[in-house]
């Protein structure tokens, strides 16, 4: 049955929440207060160095990873209600303490059949927010004989990553024999950083991670609105009173912004300022029902899309006739160059309105930066 309620692409804000999995229940209640219908959660983990004393009494300290359940909670609001939005979870969810999480708004279109929430916008404290971040997602193989992208991102001290499981299909397929090297299981890494810092440490990430090996991964950046930083990228035994992290984000806080923590000098690109930069790239999302995540993939692959990586998620509508009804859903991610934007869009939305539910969303956002190997 065909779709007669999907609307024109509109202006809209995704926030992106990822927070400690303790936190759930005071994640449901907040956003229902707020007037949020619905928002898709995926399971991931958040992973940090514990450090430990070393063995026999050695002097120093050690590093170990350590993995945090974690809920990535995402919904689109109106462009109007973004800051009250987030200053409201920072302040509700006590963000400012190191370890319970991270939040991060991104401009985007979105074409789906649902109606913004109506959100009361109250005062807002403007100032607690970081304006001057990037977001890079990187996309690698679990079983990747390279480096993990996360343990180079904290040995490298760029922040917390969060990391999600995904499904490959696309460039993987294409490979012939060479697809069984390639495990289709992913890795999905999410990593919050100066936008200043940004084009330095994906450039660090790719050559650590080996990404620029055949069946290496995928990296890209997307500007972040604004947002809040997981400082916290160690735990365990501490040698001083306060840990860097801690001395770090105080100052963020003092001066609203990360540009006096500076690393990578003489690398003056677009990343500096993705909202100015040549965007060249979209990222394309889709949200369906369990099972329907197949018919997108093929219909963006017809379109000119290379590939996906498709996460299960679940909606969870959040009105008080279906209070915390919960939906499997799966969340796919293209990455493709914005000349062919308009035509992967147009196929999915055909797709989507073919489909037998309503819940559907499709959102297009800019990227930049965009690496995959690519044979010489």
């Amino acid at each position: 049955m065909k779709n007669e309620l999907a609307k024109e692409p509109r202006a809209a804000v995704r926030i992106t929440l990822m927070a400690h999995q303790g936190l759930n229940s005071r994640v449901i209640e907040l956003f229902s207060s707020l007037g949020i219908h619905s928002m898709a959660v995926e399971s991931a983990r958040c992973v940090r160095q514990m450090m430990k004393n070393r063995f026999w009494g050695l002097p120093g300290l050690r590093a170990e990873f350590s993995d945090t359940a974690t809920d990535i909670f995402r919904t689109t609001i109106p462009s109007e209600a973004a800051e009250y939005v987030l200053c409201k979870i920072i302040e509700d969810l006590g963000l400012r303490t190191p370890g319970r999480g991270a939040v991060y708004a991104q401009n985007l279109h979105e074409i789906s059949c649902r109606e913004f929430p109506e959100i009361a916008v109250g005062k807002v404290n403007a100032d607690m927010l970081l304006s001057d971040l990037s977001l890079i997602t990187g996309i690698q193989s679990k079983s990747g004989s390279g480096e993990n992208l996360f343990r180079v991102a904290l040995k490298l001290g760029a922040g917390v990553p969060v990391v999600g499981i995904g499904i490959g299909s696309g460039i993987r397929d294409r490979l012939g024999l060479l697809r069984i090297t390639i495990s289709p299981e992913k890795e999905l890494v999410y990593l919050m950083v100066p936008s200043h810092d940004a084009d330095g440490l994906q450039s660090l990430l790719i050559e650590e991670g080996h990404l620029n090996r055949p069946g290496g991964g995928f990296l890209y950046q997307a500007p972040v609105r604004a947002g809040m930083v997981d400082p916290l990228i160690r735990i365990g035994r501490q040698e001083h009173a306060a840990s860097i992290e801690q001395i770090i984000a105080a100052i963020d806080d003092l001066k609203k912004n990360t540009a006096w923590r500076k690393r990578f000098f003489g690398l003056e690109s677009g990343a500096q300022n993705l909202a100015t930069a040549d965007l060249s790239h979209r990222e394309i999302s889709f949200f369906c029902h369990d099972g329907q995540g197949d018919n997108f993939v093929r219909a963006a692959m017809r379109a000119g899309a290379g590939g996906a990586t498709v996460s299960r998620v679940r909606a969870l509508h959040l009105k008080s006739e279906e209070k915390e009804r919960s939906v499997p859903c799966e969340h796919g991610i293209f990455c493709i160059s914005a000349a062919i934007e308009k035509q992967v869009m147009q196929t999915l939305r055909e797709t989507a309105e073919a489909s037998p539910d309503q819940e559907w969303i499709l959102q297009s956002m800019a990227a930049a930066s965009v690496f995959a190997h690519k044979r010489s």
